[in-house]
């Protein structure tokens, strides 16, 4: 009875460990992390990390985003969203995605102060979100507040 009861158990674990991820028609993305502790005067490039699930792999290559700063400016603030590429992500047509994707920003992205001015924000966040080929659109997040340290000129 032991023994029928240890293999019943048995063969329950492995049907249930091996169900396909099912993640629903409607994309999600989640913030994970920035690849920066701070951006400065000086920095290049700084990386947001995000996963990306989609059920019925439809999704689109395309994330949106917009990039918000502390210090409001309505020369720059805008509310239209800027799009960047997923590689790899809109190639897994009729496949469950879940995947971590890097959205790279440059300096011409993140560098909207205005240097030798009081116009100094002290962090920076975005707003982002995805949609797939049906049109379903996920919710849009906020990613953490990544913060900025500026140089002041001499």
């Amino acid at each position: 009875m032991k023994k029928f009861l240890l293999l019943f158990l048995f063969a329950a674990f492995v049907v249930l460990s091996c169900n396909k991820d099912n993640y629903g028609p409607i994309p999600t993305i989640s913030f994970e992390s920035w690849s920066l502790p701070s951006i400065d005067s000086n920095t290049a490039v700084v990386n947001a990390f995000f996963r990306v699930k989609d059920g019925d792999g439809d999704i689109d290559s395309a994330i949106f985003y917009r990039i918000h700063y502390f210090i409001a400016n309505p020369a720059t603030d805008t509310a239209r969203f800027g799009m960047k590429h997923m590689a790899g992500i809109g190639e897994n047509t009729g496949k469950s995605v879940n995947a971590q994707v890097k959205l790279p920003l440059e300096k011409i992205d993140f560098v909207r102060w205005i240097e030798h001015t009081e116009d100094r924000p002290d962090s920076m966040w975005m707003e982002v979100f995805i949609q797939d080929r049906a049109g379903n659109i996920s919710d849009t997040i906020t990613t953490k507040k990544i913060p900025i340290f500026k140089k002041r000129a001499p």
